[in-house]
């Protein structure tokens, strides 16, 4: 093999094993030239070999970096436990329609009327009632990810060195702020003591997930939320509180905008409990930071459709909301129920439980080397090696009839595990 090519294989083998983890800089082309007894002109060229392959990125005067992956979730899989979404089947589109046709109705074309900025007025106080929370400073966003894209934009500069993630931790966060600087999770929240060590001054934020943890399902308990409050106060960080499910978690416990508001950026998306194409959300945030938010919002797209809003108020309204939640949560632990009575079918696969919301965190006791899987990698939500051999199975993108198929082909996967 040419030396080139062996390097080039050692290079990767350290990306692999996470030693070069993404966003961090390799050593220079001298310095491997040096180690590996050769020219600098081979090494340049095992460094253009992973350029090609996606893997290095050049930064012009600062040298070569471990590239962050690239990903887009997709699946046409018939079997879908990747995407973590409810399935529009469930949805009450009757309902749905009766209000359209009311709207259309009542309102004729000014239900096309666009909305303030910061979402229609009636639509807040509604939402502000129904998840406790106040509306002074909140304002309508089109989904989590846009909340997440805005604060990126607001807090720009140096924002991957400024910016503390859990681990694992939720892959489109990852790959929006290129993500460098992790503390790792136990049971019910990050490891404390690590959180505070990792707390230095150039970190302004802390991403977490509290009520439902994307992928592991976890919730915060109420000594580490209040913990975490008191050193975002001492470190002077804010908390970006992104409320992924917490609908779906029967611990009715305190959030960070309840504890510590001056401290907190709120996010909630309404696409994540109705379904996907209902792109709509809130974001609450710090007095001192809503001018900001809100231009930056504005800037991004003027305003969240005022029709989605104009509906989603409604079927709040009516109660349609609160009854459509419930049955998701009886269909969610009852597939939840099924899944974890088919894995311990399986010695290799285990669960740590409770785990809630509508995905499961699996781990296999070794590695999953299968080219094609109907879930999402372990790799996807962290840069730890540790995390390679875990999975997340979603289970409520399926109808009824397509997840019971969908059991009997998990049962022949996991038997070639």
């Amino acid at each position: 093999m040419a030396l080139y090519k062996e390097i080039a294989d050692q290079i990767l083998d350290k990306i692999n094993s996470g030693i070069y983890k993404p966003g961090e800089k390799i050593p220079s082309i001298r310095q491997m030239a040096s180690e590996f007894g050769c020219n600098k002109l081979t090494v340049q060229k095992a460094f253009d070999t992973l350029k090609q392959k996606g893997y290095l990125e050049n930064m012009v005067g600062s040298g070569s970096f471990v590239k962050f992956p690239e990903k887009i979730s997709r699946t046409g899989d018939i079997f879908d436990f990747k995407t973590s979404y409810i399935s529009e089947s469930f949805f009450p589109y009757e309902k749905a329609r009766d209000i359209f046709t009311s709207l259309f109705d009542s309102e004729k074309t000014h239900a096309f009327s666009p909305s303030p900025v910061e979402g229609d007025p009636e639509f807040l106080n509604i939402l502000g009632r129904y998840y406790q929370v106040p509306i002074k400073q909140m304002f309508i966003i089109s989904g989590a990810q846009q909340g997440l894209d805005i604060i990126s934009k607001v807090f720009l500069t140096h924002i991957s060195d400024n910016i503390l993630f859990e681990d694992p931790t939720y892959s489109g966060a990852i790959s929006l702020f290129k993500a460098r600087n992790f503390v790792p999770l136990e049971l019910d929240g990050p490891d404390i003591k690590l959180l505070d060590k990792n707390l230095s001054a150039q970190i302004k934020l802390f991403y977490a997930m509290p009520a439902v943890h994307n992928p592991t399902g976890i919730s915060y308990s109420l000594e580490k939320k209040e913990k975490i409050a008191q050193l975002s106060k001492k470190h002077h960080f804010y908390i970006i509180e992104d409320d992924y499910l917490s609908e779906f978690n029967e611990n009715n416990l305190p959030r960070f905008v309840d504890i510590c508001p001056e401290k907190t950026i709120y996010i909630k998306s309404l696409s994540q409990t109705t379904v996907s194409g209902i792109r709509l959300g809130f974001m609450i945030v710090p007095e001192s930071l809503y001018d900001k938010f809100l231009y930056t919002k504005y800037s991004s797209d003027i305003a969240s459709t005022g029709l989605l809003q104009k509906f989603a108020k409604m079927f709040i309204i009516q109660g349609y909301y609160e009854e459509y939640i419930k049955k998701i949560r009886k269909t969610t632990n009852n597939r939840k129920k099924k899944l974890i009575q088919l894995i311990k079918n399986y010695p290799g696969l285990s669960v740590s439980l409770p785990q809630s919301g509508y995905s499961l965190w699996i781990k296999s006791k070794k590695p999953v080397t299968l080219a094609s899987v109907p879930w999402t990698r372990g790799e996807n939500f962290s840069f730890s090696p540790e995390f390679k051999n875990y999975f997340r199975l979603s289970f409520m993108h399926m109808n009824d009839k397509t997840f019971e198929k969908g059991i009997i082909y998990l049962k022949e996967i996991f038997g070639r595990i």
